[in-house]
């Protein structure tokens, strides 16, 4: 004698088998096509959003401008980090003889700034940079680590692996959005 289960009584392995694939495929949605290579970075993004964890945390969905081109195996970056348009500092009276306020002057409009440029790589969902050259001379020949933890095209979401550079216990997510 067959016995043919109902519907009634197959419904939770039905509906078990549906979320498991809901879960399998929602896991996979944040790395939508196109595939995460060198090549899907191309082009011209800009920071839409910011994220930060531990002692200054905070989203900041309206960051200052930046800008980030990939082209070719290479990257150029430029960043404005500071929560509000930067003020820039007094014309020094002597240029050749800088006042210590004058000093923290420049250091406060400058130290927001961010850029550097060299190659990049693509390695799983890890994008690799090895600057060539960086505001910082901290950051000139440094090879610095990010996990892309979205991407979809158009948007990627990046987490910066921790450096000596970076306060214990920060971390901050940007969120590049492509406008080329």
């Amino acid at each position: 004698m067959n016995v043919v289960p109902s519907i009634t009584a197959s419904r939770p392995l039905v509906l078990a088998g549906l979320a498991a694939s809901l879960l399998a495929i929602s896991g996979h949605a944040a790395f939508a096509d196109p595939a995460l290579t060198t090549k899907a970075l191309e082009g011209v993004w800009k920071v839409t959003k910011v994220v930060k964890t531990g002692p200054n945390a905070g989203t900041n969905t309206h960051p200052q401008a930046s800008l980030v081109i990939h082209s070719g195996g290479y990257f150029s970056t430029v960043r404005d980090d500071s929560l509000e348009p930067r003020k820039p500092a007094p014309a020094a009276k002597d240029p050749k003889k800088l006042t210590d306020a004058e000093k923290v002057a420049f250091y406060d409009e400058w130290a927001p700034f961010i850029a550097s440029g060299g190659t990049y790589e693509v390695r799983g969902h890890t994008i690799i940079t090895h600057n060539i050259l960086a505001k910082r001379a901290a950051g000139a020949t440094a090879t610095e680590e990010a996990d892309i933890v979205q991407f979809t095209g158009d948007t990627y979401v990046v987490r910066p692996q921790p450096n000596p550079l970076t306060p214990p216990g920060e971390v901050v997510e940007r969120t590049y959005t492509r406008i080329r």
